[in-house]
């Protein structure tokens, strides 16, 4: 169980001492400005310690802002490394699935059929769905005569609305997509929080906010349950359109082995959670940095004037001016800032000895955003990935890196590029005061207070 797990962890000595980082009173501090930001926490580390940094019992993690350390955690030695500790609290909300699940064998079952269903032709059939109800989202503004807007509640309710049809199948109830989208919030946000406490309460405990945290998760559970169910009863393999639907029928085409009850369940929450959490906050952040640069919006209506639909990954090279706007707001403001490892046996970071077990925290964030990698790294510059291949570079981890790597990248790419060139066709967007909102981390990065931006309507 988790809890004797952490429970034993906490009485362990971490062996890592040897590592710089924070010690004594300065630990502590450092604990609470994690808890309290963490963005800042990674940032002042970094600058106090330098590329490496300890921060030993009862936590036991190694922050590494090198990428060389990076390369060898995510690719050379991927092997002996599975998710980390702080990965483990997410399973409390998306069970055991692809992103949580450190047993090889049935995550690599998992992932072929889970990756098939996500694949092109997949993508291709869904991208009339992301367009209607896009075109659908951008009617409801101009009969509203909408003029300013908060782009981050706007762009959540759009890619809930996305995952709900091509994910669930369906359209949910109003009060149901009420209790998935507040589910959602609630428990991702506790179980951001819970990673920095030092000594996390169990979730057992019956405190007032587990008790909050277990409603909104088996109401959850409940939800998709019950579409897993109908569809079983109702459906049949020739109707199947979603990915729910897919996914109940997928077999592994090697094995003929399908997926459980329970591992339907997690995959879908899973994907669910990905699918309009992270997606959605991508989009508010690219939508105010493209408010804030009036030039390179007009770069973009340029390229998109006459172009073709977008239904593929393609789109890259048919729209390279859009392509290079997304990856590189998303490089600015990655929607997971960090994500962590562990070593399933010793191993050696330069002239340091890391033993077994320990957790390895792999700032994103940082790296995104360090002079070291990028020139004039805080400016929003599209042009810096012309005739770049953002896969090949070891300092562009949005989607991390490996056979770990995001299985829902290519569909979360052509959804958000979708999105961006529709709204583009029709408005013009400025940002409402002189800088872009605080990003703030609750699992995924979010505009603080939100994303309010001004539209003035592009007549055809």
């Amino acid at each position: 169980m988790p809890f004797f797990k952490n429970l034993r962890n906490s009485f362990s000595l971490s062996g890592i001492r040897h590592i710089p980082g924070p010690r004594g009173l300065e630990f502590v501090k450092l604990m609470f400005h994690f808890k309290r930001d963490s963005l800042g926490a990674l940032e002042e580390t970094e600058k106090k310690f330098g590329t490496i940094a300890s921060y030993g019992w009862p936590i036991n993690t190694i922050i590494i802002y090198d990428t060389k350390l990076i390369k060898q955690v995510l690719g050379d030695k991927r092997k002996i490394y599975v998710k980390g500790a702080q990965t483990d609290e997410m399973k409390v909300v998306m069970g055991n699935g692809l992103v949580t699940n450190n047993d090889r064998k049935s995550w690599l079952r998992s992932r072929v059929i889970v990756s098939k269903e996500l694949g092109p032709a997949a993508i291709t059939g869904f991208s009339r769905i992301i367009y209607e109800l896009t075109k659908k989202r951008i009617n409801s503004w101009k009969e509203n005569g909408s003029s300013n807007l908060d782009f981050s509640l706007e762009m959540r309710n759009l890619t809930f609305a996305i995952a709900g049809k091509t994910l669930l199948g369906s359209d949910l109830t109003e009060e149901d997509a009420r209790i998935v989208d507040e589910a959602v919030l609630y428990t991702s946000k506790m179980a951001h929080d819970h990673m920095f406490e030092l000594f996390p309460l169990p979730y057992w405990v019956p405190t007032k906010k587990n008790r909050e945290f277990h409603r909104h998760n088996n109401n959850l559970s409940s939800i998709v349950k019950r579409l897993l169910n109908q569809e079983k009863a109702h459906s049949d393999e020739a109707k199947a359109k979603s990915i729910l639907q897919r996914l109940v029928y997928a077999k592994n085409p090697d094995t003929g082995e399908g997926l459980s009850d329970r591992e339907l369940k997690d995959e879908v929450i899973t994907l669910l959670i990905a699918g309009y959490e992270t997606t959605s906050n991508s989009l508010a952040w690219i939508f105010g940095l493209l408010a804030n640069h009036i030039d390179i919006q007009d770069e973009l209506r340029e390229e998109l004037r006459n172009a073709e639909e977008i239904t593929s990954i393609n789109f890259k090279n048919s729209h390279p001016k859009l392509y290079r706007a997304i990856v590189e707001g998303i490089r600015l403001y990655t929607t997971i800032p960090m994500s962590s490892r562990k070593n399933l046996e010793d191993d050696q970071f330069g002239e340091y000895k890391v033993p077994k077990g320990t957790s390895i925290v792999i700032p994103v964030w940082n790296i995104h955003r360090s002079e070291k990698h990028w020139d004039d790294a805080l400016r929003f510059n599209p042009k810096r990935f012309e005739g770049v291949e953002v896969n090949r570079l070891d300092h562009y981890l949005p989607f991390s890196k490996g056979e770990r790597r995001c299985v829902g990248e290519n569909f979360s790419l052509i959804e958000v590029a979708i999105i961006v060139s529709e709204v583009l066709k029709s408005y013009k967007l400025e940002l409402e005061g002189t800088s872009l909102p605080r990003a703030v981390s609750h699992v995924s990065l979010k505009p603080e207070n939100g994303m309010p931006i001004k539209l003035t309507r592009i007549e055809a």
